[in-house]
């Protein structure tokens, strides 16, 4: 299950009322956070990310990517983004643009001391490009449109479960795939997302984390001829 839109105030107050539902049913979340949240966003996610929950990039720039606009800053609504015109502004990007962006959003990040686990696109779709420039920077988890996925030194997933993302009609029947992703807005009815996740633990579902899923290669080690990768069971 994967969160967006965390920000500042009341849909922070969301966040941790629906961590707490979540907690008390056993089932991590996946939460996403732009490249500028609020200094509480970003020390709440911190947190969380301490106690197992995954913690993902959502998009590379503020106005996409979930991060809080801060007290004292416009924006001009004449003049969007690219990104913010497009529904799914990933799905082209060529590697060196995705990977200048991705530079840019690291940065600000680090500022906040803001760890993630990996990345997730606004749009849930993501280029070639994209997953290349995100291996580069070691983001090596990916949720995207197609499931959660472990890329590899390339870009190209090497370990991954597929499923829809769904919403808050997950319309999850037996004989669908294994995967079901329950992707919600931080600002979801607490009841209804209860509902959700309690309908879902009801017809059998197993919850697991993203990192869980598409466990985290060991470190690298020098090439060695016959010495194969080992993988951890670690997010």
């Amino acid at each position: 299950m994967s969160v967006s839109g965390l920000a500042p105030g009341a849909p922070l107050d969301g966040a941790v009322a629906l961590a707490d539902a979540l907690d008390a049913r056993r089932v991590p979340a996946t939460w996403l956070v732009g490249p500028r949240p609020h200094p509480e966003v970003a020390a709440w996610a911190t947190a969380r990310r301490r106690v197992g929950d995954v913690v993902l990039l959502h998009g590379t720039r503020p106005e996409t990517g979930g991060g809080a606009k801060r007290s004292g800053e416009h924006t001009d609504r004449g003049a969007a983004a690219p990104e913010a015109r497009d529904r799914r502004p990933y799905r082209r990007l060529p590697a060196h643009e995705a990977g200048l962006r991705l530079t840019a959003a690291l940065r600000s990040r680090d500022a906040l001391g803001l760890a993630v686990d990996g990345f997730a696109a606004p749009g849930w779709a993501v280029s070639a490009g994209t997953r290349a420039a995100l291996a580069a920077a070691d983001l090596g988890l990916l949720v995207d449109d197609a499931g959660v996925h472990r890329l590899g030194a390339d870009g190209a997933p090497v370990r991954s479960w597929r499923g829809p993302v769904c919403g808050a009609e997950p319309r999850r029947r037996r004989g669908d795939p294994q995967l079901v992703h329950l992707a919600l807005p931080v600002g979801a009815p607490l009841a209804a997302a209860g509902a959700l996740v309690d309908a879902a633990l009801a017809d059998g579902a197993t919850p697991l984390g993203a990192g869980e899923l598409v466990p985290r290669r060991g470190p690298r080690r020098p090439r060695v001829a016959g010495d194969p990768e080992h993988w951890s069971i670690t997010a």
